[in-house]
């Protein structure tokens, strides 16, 4: 039995423990200690050389749940953040006696742990492998950083076809840094304790899918030119002529614009702003993406890098580049590198098979009912808020959803990744016209414009989609079928468009059954799926995390590994969905 531990030293940190080339497990740090995207060995000076470590819960976690000890591992391999090197981390942090076991990935190292993740659970014999993301490792040096990469997959092997990087003053940069630096200007970031960290010093972590989801409320806008430039597999963009772009922008608006205005988003400006970037950016992944198809004369794609996590690029490169089947992994981001690391240490290290195809990414651990009836016990002693419980299934469930209840659902091992997937979600009824505005401004206090995702029974999704074939990970955006846009008005945005999930019943049974007795009480196989978590917090991942987070918000029920907890005596709130009729 060989037994590998992958480490993503990054943001976003992570574990993942492979055994015999199957992933086991694996989690992200954020789900443990609580704090979105968990930074890792990025933020330079003072405060990072007092505080930050390895991923350690997350070691901790992975052990725990294979139930072996770290000195049963045969290798830990960790990747090579930017500016850092991974060994001697892992050395002073890891209470392993053999320090020899510990490897990390060749250098630069970083996109071959998202080109592995990508590649090794594909499936695919052969693929061209594209590694998109913000900021890679440096490579030796040159303190020059990677841009993005091209590989060609076969078999066991990864080979670098072609690779670009940037330097560290930011007179080039990645689509990553691109997306991110308008993202920044126009507010939308996620502030941290720590005002000297962040891209651009914004002393944050930009959220672009606040800007992915603007953008169809935006204008084209091809007055304002182009702002990226083309040259065989490099694209380029400074931040000196970003910033001159921005000024212009803001001095053609007037001088109105503030990021600082919580109600920016609702300028034409802002609006505008946003489907300018992602008309950039999807352009650019269909140049990759073609770029890689004719290098490697290969027609299947596999896709990895903080950058594809933009669903709606994603499903231009699947429909337009000409691949016929594409592969995006679950956890797309750095926090997939933990994986993409420990089966490298497997299949080039250590001579295992290439693991099955990824499926699922349901990787992290299942509580016992022992370890539920505890935390109920543990949020009833200390909020005081009276509980009752019931068993109850999956008809019990569609039954709510059905009466436009909102329901917290926890069932089985966490998804690794940022997208909710059917093991921590909350689930509601995707037919009520009210719901988004509610889940929205009620139960997750995030801004108005934000969509929400289908989940979609496999055998079902075509006749409500224009899609056929998979898409188990929520990272495609289809069209949402003329004939069901009015049928699913709290799941289709303002484009038409919608985040698909197709669920099956192979790899998430109770999920399916759960959409499945929806369908058979309303006639439609779809329910609304979001992330268990309220604004600004990383998905819950325990039982009591999930028990906190419904105490303290509007969800009406929870479902916890079959049982289903309600708050006693509790009163609808006046815009709850069920005060109002149904639109049909």
């Amino acid at each position: 039995m060989s037994l590998v531990l992958g480490l993503n030293l990054s943001h976003d940190r992570s574990a993942c423990l492979v055994r015999d080339g199957e992933i086991v497990v694996a989690i992200e740090e954020e789900r443990l200690d609580r704090i979105k995207h968990s930074e890792g060995f990025l933020i330079q000076g003072h405060f990072e050389r007092l505080t930050k470590t390895i991923p350690i819960k997350s070691v901790a976690y992975c052990l725990d749940a294979a139930d072996v000890g770290i000195d049963d591992l045969d290798l830990v391999v960790g990747n090579r953040p930017l500016g850092d090197g991974a060994v001697w981390r892992i050395r002073r942090d890891l209470p392993i006696r053999d320090k020899s076991k510990i490897r990390e990935l060749p250098l630069p190292g970083h996109h071959l742990g998202h080109a592995s993740v990508a590649f090794y659970p594909s499936g695919f014999e052969q693929a061209a492998v594209l590694v998109v993301d913000q900021a890679g490792a440096r490579w030796p040096g040159t303190g020059r950083i990677e841009k993005h990469t091209l590989f060609r997959g076969e078999g066991s092997a990864l080979t670098r076809v072609a690779a670009v990087d940037y330097p560290s003053d930011y007179s080039d940069m990645s689509l990553g840094l691109f997306y991110d630096f308008f993202t920044v200007k126009l507010g939308f970031v996620t502030r941290y304790g720590t005002p000297d960290w962040g891209v651009f010093g914004c002393g944050g972590y930009p959220e672009a899918g606040k800007t992915m989801g603007l953008a169809p409320y935006g204008r084209p806008r091809p007055d304002w030119g182009n702002w990226l430039t083309f040259d065989g597999f490099d694209i380029t963009v400074s931040q000196q002529s970003l910033e001159d772009v921005w000024q212009r922008l803001l001095a053609e608006e007037g001088g109105e614009f503030s990021a600082a205005d919580p109600l920016r988003w609702q300028t034409q400006f802002a609006k505008d702003v946003a489907r300018k970037i992602q008309d950039e950016l999807e352009t650019a992944m269909l140049h990759l993406a073609n770029h890689a198809r004719e290098v490697t004369g290969l027609d299947r794609l596999c896709l990895a890098g903080g950058v594809l996590l933009n669903s709606v690029a994603n499903e231009r490169v699947r429909a337009e580049s000409g691949f016929t089947d594409v592969f995006i992994p679950a956890p797309a981001g750095d926090s997939g590198v933990a994986i993409g690391a420990a089966l490298y240490g497997s299949i080039e290290l250590l001579g295992q098979a290439r693991p099955a195809p990824m499926r699922h990414a349901s990787f992290g651990r299942a509580y016992t009912r022992a370890e539920v009836l505890e935390a109920l016990a543990t949020v009833t002693g200390y909020t005081g808020v009276e509980l009752a419980c019931r068993d109850a299934g999956p008809r019990d469930v569609a039954e709510l959803l059905a009466g436009h209840q909102v329901v917290g659902w926890f069932n089985g091992g966490s998804e690794m990744g940022p997208r909710a997937l059917g093991h921590r979600s909350m689930l509601a009824d995707p037919r009520h016209p009210e719901m988004r505005d509610y889940l929205n401004n009620v139960v997750k206090h995030r801004e108005p414009f934000r969509p929400y995702a289908p989940s979609a029974v496999a055998e079902e999704a075509g006749k409500w989609f224009d899609f056929s074939g998979e898409s188990p990970f929520m990272l495609l955006v289809p069209k949402v079928a003329g004939h069901a846009q009015q049928s699913l008005p709290a799941v289709t945005h303002v484009d038409g468009t919608a985040r698909l999930q197709t669920v099956s019943a192979e790899a998430n049974p109770v999920y399916h059954q759960v959409i499945a007795e929806f369908g058979a009480l309303t006639g439609v196989p779809i329910v609304l799926n979001t992330s268990f978590n309220d604004a600004g917090e990383p998905i819950v991942e325990t039982p009591l995390h999930a028990l906190c987070t419904f105490v303290r918000t509007e969800m009406d029920h929870l479902y916890l590994d079959g049982l289903l907890v309600s708050k006693v005596g509790r009163e609808l709130p006046a815009a709850h969905p069920a005060r109002s009729p149904l639109a049909r």
